[in-house]
């Protein structure tokens, strides 16, 4: 039925010249240009919270977003047979390529714009507005609880993956410990007091395939986890998924600082809730987690080299923590 072009010309007053499908919807020739036509699954609430993101940042200057494109009656949805549709526009762009420099570079300056295009925001009275902030020590807590239950789970078990996970699991509480004492000073209350006074947008899902790259051209699509949050959230994010590119080369980090901060510099807070937060084994975390709730037997192969993948990467980080200071320097 959404393939029906005379539903979406009387929803958006526009003409479709041809519809084709894609990976992720459906591309759309238009009188008005390309568009990409989707099924969102985010609730009306959502929608129109990521709407009022997206408005604000292009108003404010940051105008390489996949915005929603307004229904005839001022929606930015379609809904049918209870699903919601969103149009936006589309981007004959390739994905970024985390590994290459430029690439990252790219998406170190167009983030930096993004944020500072999202000072101000605050969305329109009556959403239910998703914010996560104050809520990352808790978080953060909540892990390293879990890191240490997994542990006693490793010890009663004996399994192959249990005897890898505690031969280096201490090493990795460490990291965490020192992450935690770090949050338990002021800086990172002044920074979310500091947020909630100001407004601001994260995009809370930066990774390679929500940022596409066309010439000189950087766009930022899949705001649809965007919330309140410290932007620090969203620099963290990107330096992770390059330093596991480049085994945690500090000279590829100030690459990426450098160019964010030629827009948007940052604070001296913002540099210690960032190194708290790199500190913190979110790999390790992540694939002892999926193991031990998922224990599947097939997958024990899979989690146990990817177990073997973060204890590789472990001295690697660990070199770059302890040059991390040099970097704002």
């Amino acid at each position: 039925m959404i393939e029906s072009k005379d539903i979406i010309e009387s929803t958006y007053g526009l003409k479709v010249m041809s519809i084709r499908p894609c990976r992720a919807g459906y591309i759309l020739d238009t009188d008005k240009g390309k568009k990409h036509l989707r099924q969102c699954q985010c609730s009306e609430n959502r929608i129109l919270y990521v709407h009022d993101a997206k408005v604000h940042l292009y108003k404010n200057g940051f105008t390489n977003l996949d915005t929603y494109s307004e229904t005839v009656t001022g929606d930015p949805y379609m809904e049918i047979e209870d699903q919601y549709y969103v149009l936006t526009p589309y981007f004959d762009a390739r994905e970024c390529e985390f590994g290459d420099d430029i690439d990252a570079i790219k998406a170190s300056l167009a983030l930096a714009l993004m944020h500072k295009s999202g000072k101000g925001f605050k969305p329109r009275a009556g959403l239910s507005v998703p914010s996560d902030l104050g809520r990352l020590p808790e978080s953060l807590g909540k892990r390293y609880d879990e890191i240490l239950r997994m542990r006693r789970k490793a010890e009663r078990e004996r399994g192959a993956f249990d005897y890898i996970y505690l031969d280096c699991v201490d090493k990795f509480i460490d990291l965490a410990e020192r992450s935690l004492n770090i949050f338990n000073g002021s800086e990172y209350i002044r920074l979310v007091k500091k947020a909630m006074a100001e407004g601001g947008i994260c995009h809370h899902d930066y990774s390679y395939q929500n940022i596409l790259i066309s010439g000189s051209r950087t766009y930022i699509t899949g705001f649809e986890s965007c919330s309140d949050e410290i932007r620090i959230y969203d620099v963290v994010n990107l330096l992770r998924r390059k330093m596991r590119k480049c085994n945690w080369n500090i000279q590829k980090a100030s690459l990426l600082l450098d160019a964010y901060e030629e827009i948007f510099p940052l604070s001296s807070d913002e540099i210690i809730i960032m190194k708290a937060m790199l500190l913190f084994p979110q790999k390790f975390w992540r694939v002892a987690n999926r193991y031990y709730n998922s224990r599947r037997s097939w997958a024990q192969k899979n989690f146990t080299g990817m177990l073997e993948e973060v204890i590789t990467e472990y001295h690697d980080h660990i070199r770059f923590m302890n040059q991390f200071d040099k970097l704002f320097k």
